[in-house]
């Protein structure tokens, strides 16, 4: 296990895969979590921010990071470390993100992993499961689950931290549970008081509390009725440790609660558990198999120890309801369900049982389970590395056309785009919508080489493209044709025809804001095809969902494609373009009809 470690460590390592080099580990979401420590003690200006579309917000009273500050309390003492060392470089960068400070981070979440796998093995063997289903378990959760990827290669990600934290608060509760002293549950206290700060829905940790005690559940909590000085002791470690994201959040804006995740929240009606679980884009049980057993023996644990099977199932529940209900349920691009990495330790623990007390035929089975399950996550795993898997888009198509290949010509071969549109809890209006079959001149559909062609998908004319054509047919929706300071959702469909499979590949899909003078205030591109042809002489449906930010008053809404390389040679023939906005907070009544009823959620 630990030569495999190494091999993921030093072979792909974020400085193999681009020139960002070791600050490739702080990105995206790690750039919120580690930008609360470089704020405070690098550019003392925390509250004074400046902007980062990826975490920072104005307010009328200061500069506010979206992100809760557990992540950053947990990197606290590696940065630290890194730091010190940097300062002592006279040639390291003193902006945080030099060699040292990424990499005391990278040390950190490995120590990170071991202790939680440590703290999880004393957790299992205090519950009597023998050493070698305890193995077992321990390299399912690091061969065979993207708990590896997170510490390896993103641990600026609150995942890893979150892991430890929760392993910890079991092996701390286990512990209390069985009388080893009343501190042990004053840092169950700190530690739930942390799983709350990295991640506040994270509080439902609370229901693996009598997965841990089992039947003396009611007399733990007798003893905590008859303790109320170890109670309080409890509650008030784990409130201070709380209470440092209203201190963040007052010195940030002067008021005591802010929300961060502005323009993003929960559909509580509408949970994408099947999409969640097994979905092909982020499903659990389609990327992490070896995860099934853990399901499974929650039922199976009913007959042996119905408290552990009961509060197991709700852990499920509880967690899964939660995880479906986030606007965008697949929590954007990454490998797997990444959502579930911090619940493993209490996941895997009906799983554990279920191993224990297993005939020796039945074990048997589940090893050679597990090994095809480990081995397939793993081939997944660099498939995902090598840019075959997409990393965002996935669906049924594109996984069987992908399943098990590993040659350079399905390197970057997927396309397309069907993201979820902006979180709208009052809905979307219909603000724009335009079709055209090419046989008339349109409104916002201009530009292109239309001609007459046999092979028309409907009537005589199409858009051609070919070694002449660099662009084609435009979406322009000028200012005034949508609103502004509301966030936009387009969609776009057409036909697509290749004479031979193909011949489309190196196109690429882009949507736009652009000012009168050309500027460019966003951009998004993207291959057009999903996948490679299948078959020549073939007319194709494409399909396209792009959220897009607030636009200005005086911006364009563009969409087009570029046949970059002028060697693609295709046609194009009937294409719509549906503009759609997120309504205000204070709605007056919906502009055409509200989205839900046009396309479903999730599709």
């Amino acid at each position: 296990m630990l030569v495999v470690v190494a091999v993921t460590v030093h072979g792909w390592r974020p400085a193999a895969d681009g020139t960002g080099g070791w600050t490739e580990l702080i990105r995206s979401d790690a750039m919120g979590y580690y930008g609360h420590l470089t704020a405070l003690f690098i550019r003392h200006d925390l509250g004074h921010e400046p902007f980062a579309p990826e975490y920072v917000q104005y307010t009328p009273t200061g500069t506010l990071n979206k992100y809760f500050c557990g992540t950053a309390v947990m990197m606290a003492p590696w940065f630290a470390v890194g730091h010190g060392l940097a300062l002592l470089d006279p040639e390291a960068p003193r902006d945080g993100f030099s060699e040292y400070e990424m990499k005391a981070l990278s040390i950190g979440a490995w120590v990170y992993l071991f202790v939680a796998l440590l703290a999880l093995r004393s957790v299992l063997r205090g519950m009597g499961v023998r050493d070698g289903v305890v193995a077992w378990v321990v390299a399912v959760l690091v061969l065979g689950t993207p708990l590896l990827q997170y510490t390896a290669l993103q641990p600026g990600w609150s995942h890893i931290h979150s892991f430890v934290c929760i392993s910890l608060f079991l092996l701390a509760v286990q512990r209390f549970v069985y009388e080893r002293g009343d501190g042990w549950a004053v840092a169950a206290g700190v530690l739930l008081g942390l799983i709350v700060l990295i991640r506040p829905v994270n509080g439902l940790v609370l229901l693996a509390v009598p997965i841990v005690a089992g039947d003396l559940t009611l007399s733990l909590l007798a003893r905590l009725l008859r303790r109320p000085w170890t109670t309080l002791a409890t509650l008030l470690a784990g409130a201070a440790v709380v209470a440092l994201q209203p201190l963040v959040w007052h010195a940030q804006t002067g008021h005591w609660f802010e929300w961060g995740y502005r323009n993003e929240g929960f559909y509580w009606d509408r949970p994408m558990v099947g999409e969640v679980l097994f979905g092909i884009r982020r499903g659990l049980f389609v990327w992490t198999p070896a995860l099934l057993p853990a399901l499974i023996a929650v039922p199976l644990l009913w007959r042996r120890d119905r408290v552990r099977a009961v509060f197991a199932g709700l852990y499920w529940a509880a967690n899964t309801y939660v995880i479906a209900c986030w606007w965008i349920w697949y929590y954007g691009s990454g490998f797997g369900s990444r959502v579930y990495i911090e619940h493993y330790p209490v996941l895997v623990l009906p799983m554990a049982l279920l191993f224990h007390r297993a005939a020796p035929m039945a074990w048997r089975w589940l090893r050679l389970f597990l090994m095809l399950c480990i081995a397939l996550h793993l081939a997944q795993y660099v498939q995902y590395r090598m840019r075959i898997l997409h990393d965002e888009d996935m669906d049924q198509e594109k996984y069987a056309r992908a399943f098990l290949r590993f040659g350079p010509e399905h390197r970057d071969a997927q396309g397309g785009m069907m993201r979820e549109a902006p979180y709208h809890p009052h809905g979307m209006d219909v603000v724009l919508t335009e079709s055209t079959d090419l046989e008339r001149p349109s409104r916002y559909w201009t530009g292109g080489d239309i001609r007459h062609h046999r092979n028309a998908f409907s009537g005589e004319r199409v858009c051609a493209y070919d070694d002449s054509t660099e662009f084609g047919i435009t979406f322009r929706a000028p200012p005034g044709s949508f609103p502004t300071d509301r966030e936009l959702f387009l969609q776009v469909d057409l036909q697509r025809f290749e004479a031979k499979a193909g011949d489309a590949m190196g196109v690429l899909a882009v949507a736009e804001l652009a000012r009168p003078d050309s500027t460019i205030t966003f951009y998004q591109s993207f291959r057009m095809e999903p996948v490679r042809g299948l078959q020549d002489s073939t007319w194709r449906a494409l399909s396209f969902r792009i959220p897009v930010p607030a636009a200005k008053g005086d911006e364009e809404l563009r969409f087009y494609l570029w046949n970059k390389d002028r060697r693609a040679r295709f046609l194009i023939d009937d294409v719509m373009a549906r503009v759609s906005a997120v309504r205000p907070w204070k709605h007056a009544g919906p502009v055409d009809r509200p989205i839900d009823e046009a396309t479903p959620r999730g599709h």
